[in-house]
C-alpha cells in the first residue's frame, strides 16, 4: 500500500533536512558536471582578489529565483561569481538575458554534484574565501539571506576597504 502524498510533494526537496555544509572546506579544483563527461576546473574560485559565491539553482525549482543572485552581484560586486545550473541550455541563457548577469553558467546534473559537494538542495549558495575555502553556505530565497551567509566575507572585504 502506498501512502498518500500531500499535494505540495514536488517541494519536499525543500522540506528535508540538509545537513549544515562543512565550513572551512576548500571548493574541489575540479568538479564532474554530469556522468560520463571530464572534469571542469574550478582552480580559479582558489585565486580570486576578495573571494566568490558559487550558486547552484534548477530550472525545475519553483523556488529557485534568479532576483536574488542579480541583485547580490550588483551589490557586492568585487565577488566573483558563478552559477551551477541545472537545466537545458536554452532555460539557463534565458535567465542570463532576463537577469542580465555577467557570471560564468554552467550546466549540471544536480545529482552528480551532490556526491562532490556534499549539498542536496537548490537554490543554494556557497560562499568561500580569496583561497577557495567555504566560509559560509545554505540554502537562500532572497538578497538578505545571501548577505547573512556572504556576512564573514563582507566583513573582511569591508575592513580591508577601511584600511586603504
Amino acid at each position: 500500500m502506498q501512502p498518500e502524498r500531500p499535494p505540495d510533494d514536488h517541494r519536499r526537496f525543500l522540506k528535508q533536512y540538509a545537513e549544515e555544509y562543512k565550513l572551512g572546506t576548500y571548493f574541489p579544483e575540479k568538479l564532474t558536471l554530469f556522468a560520463k563527461s571530464e572534469p571542469v576546473s574550478f582552480q580559479w574560485l582558489r585565486e580570486t582578489e576578495h573571494g566568490s559565491v558559487v550558486f547552484l539553482m534548477s530550472a525545475s525549482c519553483s523556488a529557485c529565483s534568479m532576483g536574488p543572485v542579480q541583485e547580490f552581484a550588483e551589490r557586492f560586486g568585487a565577488f566573483c561569481s558563478c552559477v551551477l545550473f541545472e537545466g537545458s541550455a536554452e532555460a539557463m541563457e534565458q535567465q542570463r538575458e532576463i537577469y542580465d548577469l555577467d557570471m560564468p553558467f554552467y550546466l549540471c546534473d544536480t545529482v552528480k554534484l551532490q556526491s562532490q559537494l556534499k549539498v542536496g538542495a537548490v537554490p543554494y549558495a556557497l560562499i568561500l574565501n580569496k583561497i577557495g575555502q567555504a566560509v559560509g553556505a545554505g540554502i537562500f530565497n532572497d538578497c538578505e539571506k545571501l548577505e547573512q551567509l556572504a556576512a564573514p566575507l563582507i566583513r573582511v572585504y569591508e575592513c580591508s576597504l577601511a584600511q586603504v
